[in-house]
């Protein structure tokens, strides 16, 4: 498990600002759709506010390739392809802040630059952890191969009570540290391949951890509760005190 370890050594959560990413010009395509942890293939050309040519990936003939949702872009890309399509086209405005920062980049990009991205999408792969809604969770309930992984803290559960037949193991702390104990916690609990459901309090934690499974350790039968506990809430779930 030491990968997982390494990977959430060099996680962190940040706030998404999708609302100050604009959407210039946009050409729908008709494929599978760019979500959190999609694995994209895009071209793109990068701009200055001032047209400035600083990039562009059709003159290299090499697509550019990443998985969404894991800092390996700016943030202006992590929430400024949301949504996008296979043989979809994007033009998009990206403030510095949600760029290079007050910065830059090198010799190409000024301190608070502002950029302009056309970014066309080639291929989209789904993560590969599975979702399930609120409603497909109470069906997993009833199906004794899934065991529902409840990583909150205590305040949160006692907040909102407990899912029904779920297992309690936190996964960080109260500063949004990850907790190293929980992989063995983890072994301790799950036979190899068997079906895991994480769940959060708003399901974003629980889809990073899903995705770390999925991707860095090569667990199959990862889920994640999409919408977390609020899902839960607004279906006017039952749960039990904890």
């Amino acid at each position: 498990m030491n990968k997982l370890i390494m990977f959430f050594v060099i996680f962190f959560v940040f706030n998404l600002k999708a609302n100050e990413v604009q959407i210039i010009e946009e050409v729908l395509g008709n494929g599978l759709e760019v979500t959190n942890h999609s694995k994209v293939s895009v071209h793109y050309i990068g701009r200055l506010e001032d047209n400035n040519e600083f990039d562009n990936s059709y003159k290299r003939n090499q697509p550019f390739q990443f998985q969404i949702g894991v800092r390996q872009v700016i943030l202006g890309w992590e929430t400024g392809l949301l949504g996008m399509k296979e043989g979809g086209k994007r033009k998009i405005f990206i403030p510095y802040d949600l760029a290079y920062g007050e910065s830059g980049a090198g010799d190409l990009i000024p301190p608070k630059s502002n950029l302009i991205f056309e970014i066309e999408i080639l291929k989209v792969s789904p993560p590969k952890y599975n979702q399930l809604d609120s409603y497909q969770l109470k069906l997993a309930m009833s199906d004794k191969s899934f065991t529902i992984l409840d990583i909150r803290n205590s305040e949160e559960i006692n907040n909102s009570g407990k899912i029904p037949g779920s297992v309690l193991l936190k996964a960080f702390d109260e500063k949004g540290n990850f907790l190293p104990d929980f992989l063995k916690g983890y072994q301790e609990i799950i036979e190899p391949g068997e079906k895991v459901v994480f769940v959060s309090e708003h399901g974003i934690i629980s889809s990073i951890l899903a995705n770390g499974f999925a991707e860095q350790l090569n667990q199959i039968n990862i889920y994640n509760l999409k919408d977390g506990i609020d899902g839960l809430k607004k279906i006017k779930f039952k749960f039990e005190k904890n």
